[in-house]
């Protein structure tokens, strides 16, 4: 009962610091463009991270099971403590990590330590979909689209500008959305998917957004997403498809590398550049 309890409040911890962290990967863009407040960016941000896990979560309790098979409560206690840890301290560094990416290498160290090979076909595909969403889909999908986009002829700026500004609106809840099936869904499966692990979430869902989100939206939003509409648009777009389907495969994916990857393709395409 009392590693229950425990585990109940290590998701609590680890959603919170994990939902004010990659607020602004979601929001940042549509805050940046000065489309959003931070207030308002915070709200549909945690919209999104709840909608998200209550709808696809449940799926990741498959990538915690081909990772380590049997997972015992004391083992699931140790995993987010260690994971919890490594990530505060990389939080005060400044170093960005992934939550997602440190589950996964300590379940896969576990399960290594405990000589099970089960896991290797997972781990391979999972390995793969790191490398290959964000450094080469993500980067590729946001460089031809801004091309395509700066190809087209406008005629009516005005109408272009206000489809930006609702597009971005949605593409934020969609971010939103993914990283609470994928990155949130697979902190709560790996303290097991039940009533009270998502009920702890999503209220952590909430305190991380509004409390922890705001400073690292405006540090965002001011220093790396001051982004023209099409820019912004194209990178949320490629981020969420990514994402999204990294989900549906029950694979973890990193949303801030797929988000940095695409804003990246964005930026070098042709006549396509960051306001300074």
């Amino acid at each position: 009962m009392i590693f229950e309890i425990v585990l109940v409040i290590l998701v609590f911890l680890a959603v919170t610091l994990v939902a004010g962290n990659n607020l602004s990967a979601c929001v940042g863009p549509a805050v940046g463009a000065q489309i959003l407040s931070k207030r308002r960016g915070e709200l549909l941000g945690a919209s999104g991270f709840v909608v998200g896990l209550l709808l696809q979560g449940a799926g990741m309790a498959n990538s915690i099971n081909a990772l380590l098979p049997d997972l015992t409560v004391q083992l699931q206690t140790e995993v987010l403590v260690v994971a919890i840890t490594i990530f505060f301290f990389a939080n005060l560094a400044r170093l960005p990590l992934s939550f997602s990416m440190v589950l996964v290498g300590l379940l896969a160290g576990f399960s290594f330590a405990q000589v099970l090979t089960s896991q290797v076909p997972f781990l391979t595909a999972v390995v793969a979909m790191w490398i290959i969403a964000p450094m080469g889909i993500a980067v590729l999908l946001s460089f031809y689209l801004m091309r395509y986009i700066n190809s087209r002829r406008v005629s009516d700026i005005w109408r272009i500008i206000r489809f930006y500004k609702v597009v971005l609106i949605v593409l934020a809840f969609t971010t939103a959305y993914g990283l609470g099936g994928n990155t949130l869904g697979l902190i709560v499966a790996t303290a097991g998917y039940n009533w009270a692990t998502v009920a702890a979430a999503m209220a952590a869902v909430f305190i991380g957004a509004l409390f922890l989100g705001e400073g690292t939206i405006r540090r965002i939003s001011q220093e790396l997403y001051l982004l023209r509409y099409s820019n912004a648009t194209v990178a949320l777009a490629a981020s969420t498809i990514l994402v999204e389907a990294a989900a549906l495969l029950t694979i973890p994916l990193s949303n801030t590398q797929t988000t940095a990857s695409a804003i990246f393709g964005a930026g070098v395409s042709y006549k396509s550049k960051f306001y300074p």
